[in-house]
């Protein structure tokens, strides 16, 4: 077992059904959230920015959050300067996030678990998730600040599982950590 499947999926995995709050008194720590639901607002105030500012010392709460989940999972899990490795860098906006995979030669279109997905609108990438699970036609997702409406949402308030089909319009492509950095 790798160590997408024995550490990442599973820390992605246990955030699903987090809501946002309106205040940051309502949203604990990483280690000890309040309720995943509990105060459910429209503040953008989430335990993993609280996380990234402690860590990173970059202040993104109350602004939108799927980048700095996904960073804040691997800051968690490997530490600020492995994560930095595997992202290429701290970038709460997107298109930053996506430009550092293509920087590093590790931005693709075929998808694989562990990926960091980036999605487009008309003008720009503009939200992003985590690949959790491939197979021949779909491409399942785990994306913070979404719904469990279908489609891409984003602004949605809570992490929620996704599933898109392969080469759906809207998918950018796919930023692909180099988990060998901390395989253990």
């Amino acid at each position: 077992m790798g160590i997408i499947q024995e550490k990442v999926t599973p820390e992605f995995v246990k955030w699903v059904g987090y809501c946002e709050k309106d205040k940051t008194s309502q949203i604990g720590t990483y280690e000890e959230p309040e309720d995943k639901v509990k105060n459910a607002g429209r503040g953008n105030y989430t335990v993993f920015a609280k996380l990234y500012k402690e860590k990173t010392g970059i202040d993104v709460q109350a602004q939108p959050w799927c980048d700095s989940f996904f960073d804040t999972i691997l800051i968690h899990l490997f530490g600020v300067e492995k994560a930095r490795a595997l992202l290429g860098g701290f970038s709460a906006y997107t298109p930053t996030s996506a430009s550092y995979y293509k920087k590093m030669g590790r931005y693709h279109q075929d998808p694989k678990e562990g990926d960091q997905i980036f999605f487009r609108n008309s003008k720009r990438i503009y939200h992003t998730g985590y690949v959790y699970k491939v197979t021949s036609k779909t491409v399942y997702t785990i994306e913070g600040n979404t719904s469990s409406a279908q489609g891409i949402v984003n602004e949605g308030g809570c992490v929620a599982y996704k599933q898109y089909p392969l080469g759906r319009a809207g998918i950018d492509g796919y930023g692909r950590p180099d988990y060998s950095l901390v395989e253990t």
